[in-house]
């Protein structure tokens, strides 16, 4: 759902980190700790070979495969594959047979390269897209991404990982949205790594219906009763909210 690394895409959420830095309140712990859907954590990450009708696939050759299937988020990298410096960079990162996803149009004016894994997006970077149309190597990264719940930073946090966790790693969380990121909610942890940014989701946030404040997208802060001037905060958490996304910065 982060960051001068920072073209434009990455603006937005190091201003929300910044004013989630500030203030002094308890801590959103988010309730009891959810259940992972679908696979074990420990498990290893298995990379797809193949990909749906329709999907454009870019070829690795494996010339500089470093993909680790067990997959450890960290500030430099995800699952072995250090901090691409362009789209090539981040294919050869594979092995030959990985099935990566190539979208021109990923968000306004932003395009994706995604690892798959179970036919969703597990590792991704992240690219400007003005007048992208093709796959070109040679196009610069922004910013990696990690959705596969198998994936883990070494405190034990990653995507399904739950706000109660994430809290009890990193620190009091603070959510935030603004109107003028698209309504992109992003949460923010008092002791996380500056090069992470978050995103976190909840059924019962999304279930919320008629003039209630709520993110417009995924989100998993509780925003009763706040108010704000086209931001807003709060340090409440949805009782099921988890985390389903982790950007990560590129130090270049």
């Amino acid at each position: 759902m982060k960051i001068s690394l920072a073209p434009a895409i990455l603006m937005p959420i190091a201003i929300l980190a910044a004013c989630s830095a500030g203030g002094d309140s308890e801590d959103a712990t988010g309730g009891e700790a959810g259940a992972e859907a679908g696979v074990a954590v420990d498990d290893p990450l298995v990379l797809d070979t193949e990909a749906s009708d329709g999907a454009t696939l870019i070829a690795s050759s494996g010339s500089a495969a470093s993909f680790d299937p067990e997959c450890l988020i960290s500030e430099t990298g995800i699952a072995g594959v250090e901090s691409p410096t362009t789209l090539n960079d981040f294919v050869e990162a594979f092995p030959a047979d990985t099935a990566i996803s190539f979208q021109p149009v990923y968000m306004v004016d932003f395009g994706s390269l995604c690892a798959l894994s179970g036919g969703e997006e597990a590792i991704c970077v992240i690219f400007e897209s003005y007048d992208v149309e093709e796959y070109d190597g040679d196009i610069e990264v922004v910013a990696m991404g990690v959705y596969a719940d198998q994936c883990r930073t070494a405190e034990g946090v990653g995507p399904g990982t739950s706000i109660a966790d994430a809290v009890a790693a990193y620190g009091a969380a603070r959510f935030g949205f603004s109107y003028d990121n698209e309504g992109r909610e992003y949460v923010s942890f008092a002791d996380a790594p500056d090069a992470y940014s978050f995103r976190a989701e909840s059924a019962i946030g999304d279930a919320i219906e008629g003039e209630a404040l709520r993110a417009p997208g995924p989100h998993g802060g509780d925003y009763t009763g706040v108010e704000g001037d086209g931001y807003f905060e709060t340090m409440v958490a949805q009782p099921d909210a988890e985390l389903w996304e982790i950007w990560i910065s590129t130090p270049h």
